[in-house]
């Protein structure tokens, strides 16, 4: 089966990780690739808890935050090569047959600013095990892309607090 969670809203990629929890709560075999999510200055602190679980994580792309704690919007080419080198992981996850379910958090938005072409992706999950539950996460420019999916969840904001200048905080955005 194939997961979407799409949209502008905070909580694509936390849902992602409860389903991969829960996947190892069940003795479910799962990993994560984490695209556009590579940094020098601290570590996801979801990957705290996958670590606990030996549930395997691969974090791909390259720094986005700031000395300030300001955040580098844009695209370069480092950044393409690194969202290469996780779809090539996710690739090599999908058709290993070693897992149940696997999570590509953000793939969804990097196809959507550029860093991948979305038949890359299509390709790639073409390849899976038919066995291999797949989750693909963030903002989605062309919804024709998660037509053949499973399930769909759309994320929508309604109001955010950052909106009001309130800033990234650790255990809660990151």
């Amino acid at each position: 089966m194939r997961h979407a969670y799409i949209g502008d809203g905070k909580g694509k990629s936390t849902a992602a990780l409860g389903l991969l929890i829960r996947a190892a709560g069940a003795g479910l075999r799962g990993a994560a690739v984490y695209f556009d999510k590579g940094c020098q200055t601290y570590r996801h602190h979801e990957t705290v808890i996958l670590e606990k679980l030996g549930v395997p994580f691969y974090i791909f792309g390259c720094e986005r935050m700031t000395a300030g704690g300001g955040f580098r919007f844009g695209v370069t080419e480092d950044d393409r090569r690194e969202a290469q080198a996780g779809l090539r992981q996710a690739e090599n996850l999908l058709t290993s047959g070693s897992f149940d379910l696997l999570v590509l958090d953000e793939i969804l938005t990097c196809a959507s600013g550029g860093l991948l072409e979305w038949r890359e992706v299509e390709a790639v999950l073409a390849k899976a095990s038919s066995h291999v539950e797949i989750v693909c996460t963030g903002r989605c420019r062309d919804e024709a892309w998660v037509a053949g999916f499973d399930l769909v969840s759309r994320v929508t904001k309604v109001r955010h607090y950052f909106d009001r200048g309130v800033t990234a905080r650790p255990g809660i955005e990151y």
